[in-house]
């Protein structure tokens, strides 16, 4: 078996819109010219990070946190993401999971703001 680390964030957004338009490639970053305030999507550039790639990337907008149990390998993350989020105390209800593949986000972090909360998690490992 292989082993790999992923980054998780969990969220809240006011809705299931709000917060695909966050995570979603921007259509225009492969038509514009590269520079560094062209990020591939709002989720990026509130990591600060320009691209990464989505292949190693899951997300999702779901009532609840138990309905990402249909996620991959959440068999694996899912108590021990629980046990994190438990020991958060986090002050909203988790409409909201980002999950990618440790490294593809040099630094990730939480943010904040009047639109959305996203908590930066950390790494959890699993076999595939």
């Amino acid at each position: 078996m292989n082993k790999q680390i992923l980054d998780f964030w969990a969220g809240n957004f006011k809705t299931e819109e709000d917060f695909y338009e966050f995570v979603e490639d921007n259509d225009n970053y492969y038509l514009e010219e590269e520079d560094d305030n062209n990020y591939i999507s709002k989720f990026a550039e509130s990591q600060k990070t320009v691209w990464f790639d989505y292949d190693f990337a899951e997300y999702g907008f779901e009532e609840s946190i138990q309905y990402f149990s249909e996620y991959s390998f959440a068999e694996q993350w899912l108590p021990i993401l629980f046990n994190r989020i438990n020991e958060m105390n986090l002050k909203f209800e988790i409409n909201s999971l980002i999950f990618v593949s440790q490294g593809q986000i040099p630094q990730p972090k939480s943010v904040e703001n009047d639109e959305f909360s996203l908590v930066y998690l950390g790494g959890i490992e699993f076999e595939y």
